[in-house]
């Protein structure tokens, strides 16, 4: 880590009782701890004498927040973790770092480089590793993983915070320089760690709302600048000791997954349809059932017992006649009383029909 000297930030300067150092020191374990948004509000409380007309800072350094802060390259990471990936040995890490010292040396200082990495668990234990051991990792003189990647590149950005990064940078010249007022010391402590923790916090947020291919660490760092900040933004695991986003150092429920599972849509199978076939309604009232008689009386006359109702009704041409509406149709009381008028055959007819019909089949 690289960090700011003392001739650069003099331990004389304080903010809020504390040294430089104690300050700097005391924001970086909430980042760690999951503590990020805590450690933003506090810094902000020491902004407000800092920034303003006649102050050292511009006053967006008080109102700026991480959700102005706009990080790029994320569809580009996904593709890049995917190339990198390897049967039995996929990505279980990211870390960006903020290169301040590289734009200091070109033509546009406000313009940090940022480093993108990949670590495999071959580096280190990052697929089962929550937030204390990753602190634990990050406290030690050298991080075990430094040096370890499988590949690092541009691929993320931040944009939002140039204007403020290049007022720091200015202000990191004359601190050098031995120029600085003791407040402008102290500005340049307290912005320069404020564009730290808004980078952190912007980077744990595009993770959270993006998503990314499984469970894995996201660190976000500093290399050759101020204040130089290492901590984990997310962890593969919820450590129960220091769950995500627990607010002002307080136990809290874990935060939900920042690595959805996949849904998949219900399959569709193309093909021809079949629509069923439609009748038309009849455009003839509904035949009368018994229940719709006047006063709930019979069924109409001369029906018998369990008779269809509707049998006593004909549809139109073109619909479906049953046996029944036939029978009713052919069998009325004027076709009875036809056959009731008819003369009976006589005796002598009746035995001459008998005895003729044997002689007329063998002819």
């Amino acid at each position: 880590m690289d960090y700011m000297d003392n001739a650069q930030v003099p331990d004389a300067v304080t903010i809020d009782g504390m040294s430089e150092n104690q300050f700097r020191t005391a924001i970086e374990p909430m980042l760690r701890e999951g503590r990020a948004d805590e450690a933003a509000r506090r810094i902000k409380d020491e902004l407000v004498f800092l920034c303003g007309e006649g102050l050292p800072l511009p006053a967006r350094f008080r109102f700026i927040a991480s959700q102005d802060v706009i990080v790029t390259g994320w569809d580009r990471l996904i593709r890049r973790i995917a190339e990198l990936d390897r049967p039995g040995d996929p990505v279980t890490a990211i870390a960006m770092d903020i290169c301040p010292a590289i734009a200091a040396a070109s033509a546009d200082p406000g313009r940090p480089f940022y480093e993108t990495a990949y670590y495999t668990d071959r580096a280190w234990p990052f697929s089962t590793a929550g937030r204390s051991r990753l602190a634990q990792a990050f406290a030690m003189p050298e991080v075990p993983w430094q040096g370890a990647f499988e590949d690092n590149d541009d691929t993320l950005g931040v944009t939002g915070l140039e204007d403020l990064h290049a007022v720091i940078a200015a202000m990191r010249k004359l601190c050098t320089a031995g120029m600085a007022t003791a407040e402008e010391q102290r500005a340049c402590t307290v912005g320069a760690c404020h564009l730290a923790v808004l980078t952190h916090q912007a980077i744990r947020d595009k993770a959270m709302a993006e998503g990314l291919p499984r469970p894995m660490a996201v660190l976000v760092g500093g290399h050759g600048g101020y204040p130089a900040f290492e901590a984990a933004a997310l962890a593969a695991v919820t450590d129960e000791r220091w769950p995500e986003g627990a607010p002002d150092g307080q136990a809290a429920a874990p935060a939900p997954s920042p690595f959805p599972a996949p849904s998949f849509p219900a399959p569709s199978f193309p093909g021809p349809s079949f629509p069923g076939p439609s009748f038309p309604a009849p455009a003839f009232p509904a035949p009368p059932l018994a229940a719709d008689a006047p006063d709930g009386g019979p069924p109409p006359r001369g029906a018998a017992p369990g008779d269809d109702a509707e049998a006593w009704h004909l549809p139109p041409p073109g619909i479906h006649v049953t046996g029944t509406q036939l029978r009713r149709r052919l069998v009325t009381r004027e076709s009875i009383a036809a056959l009731e008028n008819e003369a009976a055959p006589s005796l002598l007819q009746t035995l001459a029909n008998r005895l003729l019909t044997p002689f007329l089949r063998k002819k």
